[in-house]
This record gives structure tokens, C-alpha cells and sequence, in this order.
């Protein structure tokens, strides 16, 4: 069993131990030290990194009560070293985690909802209620959550005896008998949990909302906390500033702006679509009538405008009319015959020319790799 330090405090960032026992593993060394302050992941959360000696500690892992530092170098058993923890990387995973437990025990607290899933890594924090809650609700849970990080409430940890626990009213996701660890947040929430956390609510900082969405019949929950949320706002404050500078619209007004943007944007793609079809119905009628097969390119076409074009002009061409759009190695195309089962030949066409696609009997579409030359010469 490897001594826990982290248990008797989550501060701790440097510590001397002795190497136990190293085991290579593929082009890593799994090492087992006597005692240690590196979390290992567990309950949704990764691992700690740092260094032990010279060694970079990469991976932290957990079997048996047995901790094994996955290493980039090989250190000596029997030797102690001085070991250090990424701090700003734990503390960052203690102030989220800790607002976690805030806003499930808030969610817990107005409906009884429960956690049922937790996942905390170095970009993101994700969970789950097992219920759907509305953005509304969430805003509520949010305010409340902090609100208490406002009231810097004490944040405890602890081993219960048995007497105690039974005593307790608690969350947790697993049924658990033995060696439970409380977190308790004064006035707010109790829960079993085996993470390192933050002694005071006003350590976290601001708690933030990302995003939301249903998810298995409940509601899954993207957030940030402390210095993530700082960096957050930071990134999304440039680029305000950036959209502000584009659309020459001040900030407070960007969403005015970028919904004009987005209405003369769907106006310019109906006159584009009502000039293309003009354009086809002109290329259709400008087309030279012919007992063979045609090849013609349009570069701009879509493939909506191609299949307008395709359908005025095959009338023209007695035998397989291919319509193409864009250019070499990268054509869309839509193909069309009245006497060829296209819907036979697809496999055979697509395999010649580097494509991919189908359609009915008389129509086809899809794309092809092959350059101009190549499909002209195949449909020659």
C-alpha cells in the first residue's frame, strides 16, 4: 500500500520518497514509490504530472492501493528522490472539481436530482444530472453556485468512522461500505469522493457554464472554473474583439451586426441560387445537340445548379450527358442519360475516374479524383 499523501493534504508540491520497485513498460518505467502526493485518475478525474528526480512522471495509475508513477526514465530502486507535483495544473483540477460538487449539490438540493457522470481532464470539465434541466434552471444553479463561492465557505475532507458515516446524508455515484472520503462544503453539500479539493470556496474563482445539452435522458453539462474560466473569457474577449474590428460594430452591438451579416448572407445565396439556374437554362439552350455523350464543366455550379442544367439539356444529348463542377481532383458531378441505366454503370464509372457516388437509372451524382482530360477520354 502506497502511503497517501494527498489525502492528508491537497497543497502539498514537492516531497521526497523512495522507489520501491521500477518495472519496464514499452518505452516508459512504471514505478512504485513508498509514499506519494500524485493523484492518480480516479472518479472521472486524470491524473497528476510532475517530475521524481530526473524523471518526468507522465501517467498516474491506481491498483490494489498500490500507486504506479509512469515515467519517461528509469530511477534506481532503493534511492530516495525529491519529487514535485504540477501544481498549477492540480490546482486548476481542484478549484473545477470542488465547483462540480457545488453545482450538483445545488441541483441536488432544489430537485433531488443526481451526478451520474463526471469527467475532468486538462481541457475540459463534463457532467451529467439525470434529468433534464432547462437553461433557465441552469442559470439559477450557476448564480447559487456562485454566490457561494462569493461566501468563502470552508471545503472539508475527511475520513468518517463508521458511526459517523452511517449517520450521514451523502451523494455518491457507487454503493460504498469502507474507506469512504467525505468532501462536505459547509451548508451546501456532502459527498464521497476521493479527489484532492480546495479548503475554501473562494479559492475557485468564477464558475462558468460552456454549454449544455440532453444527453441519455438527462442533461449533460460542460464547464469551467478559476483560472480555466479566466483564460476562457480572455480567449472569447479577443475574439469579440476581433469580430468587432471586422464588422467595424462596437462590441456591445456585435450580435446586431453579425445577425445583419448572416440575413444579407442568405440573400446573396438566393441571388446566387436564381443566377445560377438563369446561367443553366442558358448554358442548356446553348448546347450543341449531339446523337453521343457530353462532358460539360461548370466550375461555380453546385449540385442542385448542375441537376437544373443536366435536366433542360439532356433533351439535347442522345446518349450520356455529364455535368461537372469545380476542378482537377476535386469535380462534382451529376450524370444523366435517358437510354443508359446509369444506376448499373455507377460502379464501374466511379472505379474508372477515382469517384464516389450513385443515384437512380437515369441520374447520378457524386464526386471523382481523375483530372478533366481523363474523364473526357472515358465518356469520349
Amino acid at each position: 500500500m502506497t502511503e497517501k499523501l494527498y489525502y492528508k493534504d491537497a497543497y502539498i508540491k514537492e516531497f521526497r520518497a523512495t522507489v520501491l520497485s521500477v518495472v519496464e513498460s514499452g518505452e516508459y518505467f512504471d514505478v512504485v514509490l513508498d509514499r506519494t502526493a500524485f493523484f492518480p485518475e480516479e472518479g472521472g478525474q486524470s491524473s497528476d504530472r510532475g517530475t521524481l528526480g530526473t524523471a518526468r512522471v507522465i501517467d498516474v495509475r491506481e491498483q490494489s492501493g498500490v500507486i504506479h508513477h509512469i515515467c519517461d526514465s528509469r530511477p534506481d530502486v532503493g534511492r530516495e528522490y525529491e519529487c514535485h507535483i504540477d501544481f498549477d495544473e492540480r490546482f486548476e483540477k481542484m478549484q473545477c472539481h470542488t465547483a462540480e460538487h457545488i453545482l450538483c449539490g445545488i441541483v441536488h438540493e432544489l430537485w433531488g436530482y443526481e451526478n451520474v457522470g463526471f469527467h475532468l481532464n486538462d481541457s475540459e470539465v463534463v457532467f451529467d444530472i439525470d434529468a433534464v434541466l432547462s437553461g433557465a434552471e441552469l442559470e439559477r444553479v450557476f448564480a447559487k453556485a456562485n454566490s457561494i463561492v462569493y461566501e468563502d465557505r470552508e471545503v472539508r475532507a475527511y475520513f468518517p468512522t463508521e458511526s459517523e458515516l452511517s449517520a450521514l446524508e451523502y451523494r455518491s455515484k457507487l454503493d460504498l461500505s469502507e474507506n469512504v472520503r467525505i468532501v462536505e462544503i459547509e451548508g451546501c453539500d456532502v459527498c464521497a469522493c476521493c479527489a484532492p479539493h480546495v479548503s475554501r470556496t473562494g479559492e475557485i474563482g468564477l464558475i462558468a457554464m460552456r454549454d449544455f445539452e440532453k444527453h441519455r435522458g438527462g442533461t449533460r453539462i460542460y464547464m469551467l472554473a478559476g483560472r480555466r474560466a479566466e483564460r476562457d473569457y480572455k480567449e472569447r474577449c479577443a475574439v469579440m474583439q476581433r469580430v468587432s474590428a471586422l464588422t467595424s460594430e462596437p462590441q456591445r452591438t456585435i450580435d446586431t451586426a453579425v445577425e445583419r451579416l448572416v440575413n444579407e448572407n442568405e440573400e446573396l445565396k438566393l441571388m446566387l441560387k436564381a443566377s445560377h439556374l438563369a446561367e443553366a437554362a442558358l448554358r442548356a439552350e446553348l448546347l450543341t445537340p449531339t446523337e453521343g455523350n457530353a462532358v460539360v464543366l461548370i466550375e461555380s455550379f453546385d449540385i442542385p445548379s448542375l441537376i437544373a442544367f443536366s435536366s433542360a439539356a439532356l433533351p439535347k444529348v442522345g446518349g450520356i450527358l455529364v455535368a461537372l463542377s469545380g476542378r482537377d481532383g476535386d469535380f462534382k458531378y451529376v450524370i444523366s442519360s435517358k437510354s443508359a441505366d446509369l444506376k448499373a454503370r455507377a460502379k464501374e464509372i466511379n472505379a474508372a475516374l477515382s469517384g464516389r457516388g450513385g443515384g437512380r437509372p437515369e441520374m447520378i451524382q457524386g464526386s471523382f479524383s481523375a483530372p478533366l482530360p481523363a474523364i473526357k477520354e472515358y465518356f469520349a
